[in-house]
């Protein structure tokens, strides 16, 4: 007996040390060989940011992600730099008490289940086809005012024929709601091009090509094709995508969701998390890296007024180009240095204009529920649950009482992912959204994360109530499964997602934002772009174009090689 325990002692021994030997020589001969098994969580030190490198991008978001991957895949060495402890921005996923939540991605348009569409190239080049995606019922969205429904369908001609027999009186005013959405949709390469060209042609060219719409809210558009108040509702019930409300909201922004979800919707099988892993695993092959725990303090400049590099936890790091994926207001207040503001002055004060700021937060509520029969049949479409079909007049009730959500957002990612069951035997997940105000909270701005006192847990504590009667109002057979609840408010947002005061679709998608020329990857600050939902739209759709036109600034054999992809 004894000799047989040293023999396996021995073998153990030998066996770790081949295993030490092995990452040694890994990290020798592979300098860019993953530290983690979990490639989102490669974690940041001084020896991994050594050397030189072409292009740092602040922030893993899609459009970062995106950016990073087809610089890479161009020869550009590239390093990735995230403030939280896993990769992929709205992406990335948690897990407590053994339920796993997303976070940011719920669900994603029609485009991607066509493998020759662009939106699908345009992902698979950047993950490599590693991610395969789940359709969702035909009907994906339901709208919902007290007993009333409308559903929403993946086919177009359904959609119009159901809505029509609901609004029997207006069949053109449906079918013209519908050809505009089609046109302005289109017209979006246009907008973006006219961007590149100098003021005044860039304003020429909007008139030139009948690009006034993109100068049109949402409300103006319905209001000048119906006045069925309760038909205008029901075509405005996706404005919670894109966070305003239809006095606000650009009717392009509105265009482009209802464009984006034609035949219907899709979720990520993995999860989220898996579109960031895939992502992430490109860029190591092709040379980069995707660091954790990486704070980025301050946009380091040169004598010249040009972005050299980055400092982070002290450690400066140098590369010929800086690309920030944390949105613009971020960028230009925080991190340009206030000894070169000036530079972006401009940006600056249009950015504080009422019309151009995000004013839109949201509050999310992560529900885990017990299922170990596997008898729930939670639905695979999404719940939208508003008080009245005047979604402005609901968005005034919340400004005056914060305990009145303008609307409300169910969705099921453990029905949706066919694979959760698998990784998350028993257990299912719900997650309810509703509108939230960072003023409500910055009070506790500055105190720790799960450490901002009792006044914070009983402020989540009372819009939890609220948004739980939600969510047993549609289904009531949860209440005795319910297991875990977490809550999250704006500052939850810009903690783990590292927005700015929570907003979690960046400026605000009005009329006037897209007419800022401003825009755009290129800044007034040499070798710094921007890329993701600032530069386009927001959402994966928007955050994915936002990271081609970004490495397309950087790289004319990016864009030689990919732009076919872009339809």
């Amino acid at each position: 007996m004894a000799s047989k325990s040293t023999t396996a002692a021995l073998l153990a021994g030998l066996g770790t040390t081949a295993i030490i030997l092995y990452h040694r020589w890994m990290h020798v001969k592979c300098p860019n060989a993953p530290t983690s098994t979990d490639p989102t969580k490669q974690g940041f030190s001084s020896k991994a940011v050594s050397g030189q490198w072409d292009v740092i991008v602040i922030g893993s978001g899609v459009g970062g992600l995106t950016t990073a991957a087809l610089l890479a895949k161009e020869g550009k060495k590239v390093l990735v730099l995230e403030q939280h402890d896993v990769a992929g921005g709205n992406l990335h996923t948690f897990t407590e008490n053994g339920y796993e939540f997303d976070t940011g991605l719920h669900y994603i348009g029609g485009q991607v289940g066509n493998t020759k569409s662009p939106m699908r190239r345009q992902l698979d080049y950047v993950t490599d086809g590693q991610v395969d995606w789940a359709k969702m019922n035909d009907v994906y969205d339901v709208a919902i005012v007290k007993n009333e429904r409308f559903d929403f369908h993946a086919s177009w001609t359904v959609m119009k024929n159901d809505l029509k027999q609901k609004f029997p009186d207006e069949g053109d005013a449906i079918d013209k709601f519908f050809r505009l959405t089609m046109r302005i949709t289109k017209l979006f390469p246009v907008l973006f091009i006219l961007k590149r060209l100098p003021g005044p042609f860039f304003r020429f060219g909007i008139k030139f090509f009948g690009l006034s719409l993109f100068r049109q809210t949402t409300k103006q558009v319905l209001d000048s094709i119906t006045k069925n108040e309760k038909l205008a509702g029901v075509l405005s019930y996706v404005y919670g995508d894109y966070g305003e409300p239809p006095s606000r909201g650009a009717f392009a922004m509105h265009s482009l969701i209802y464009t984006h979800y034609k035949g219907g919707a899709y979720y990520p099988v993995g999860g989220p998390l898996h579109i960031a892993a895939s992502y992430v695993r490109v860029i190591e092959k092709w040379g980069g890296k995707v660091l954790v725990r990486a704070p980025v303090s301050s946009i380091l400049m040169d004598e010249r007024s040009r972005a050299v590099g980055v400092e982070v936890k002290g450690k400066q790091i140098y590369a010929k180009t800086v690309v920030s994926s944390v949105g613009a207001p971020a960028t230009f207040t925080k991190l340009v240095p206030n000894s070169h503001q000036h530079l972006v002055s401009p940006m600056i004060e249009a950015m504080k204009n009422d019309k151009i700021a995000s004013n839109v937060t949201l509050m999310s509520m992560f529900v885990g529920i017990k299922d170990p029969d596997a008898s729930l049949d939670l639905p695979r479409q999404n719940y939208w649950i508003y008080e009245s079909w005047d979604h402005d007049s609901n968005v005034d009730k919340f400004k005056q009482d914060n305990t009145k959500p303008a609307a409300y957002f169910i969705s099921f990612s453990s029905a949706k992912d066919p694979s959760y069951s698998s990784r998350n035997p028993g257990k299912q997940v719900a997650l309810v959204i509703g509108p939230g105000s960072f003023d409500d909270v910055a009070v506790y701005e500055g105190k720790r994360v799960k450490h901002r006192g009792d006044e914070y847990n009983a402020l989540k504590k009372k819009w939890g109530k609220v948004f739980m009667n939600v969510l047993l109002k549609e289904f009531p057979e949860l209440e005795d499964r319910i297991d875990y609840i977490e809550f999250g408010t704006a500052l939850s947002n810009d903690f783990y997602l590292g927005t700015f005061r929570g907003a979690v679709y960046g400026l605000a998608h009005t009329p006037e934002r897209f007419m800022q020329q401003w825009l755009q990857p290129k800044t007034p600050i040499a070798n710094l772009y921007l890329t993701g939902q600032d530069v386009c739209s927001c959402g994966v759709g928007g955050a994915l174009i936002g990271g081609y036109l970004c490495a397309y600034e950087l790289s004319t054999r990016c864009f030689l090689r990919t732009a076919s992809m872009l339809g």
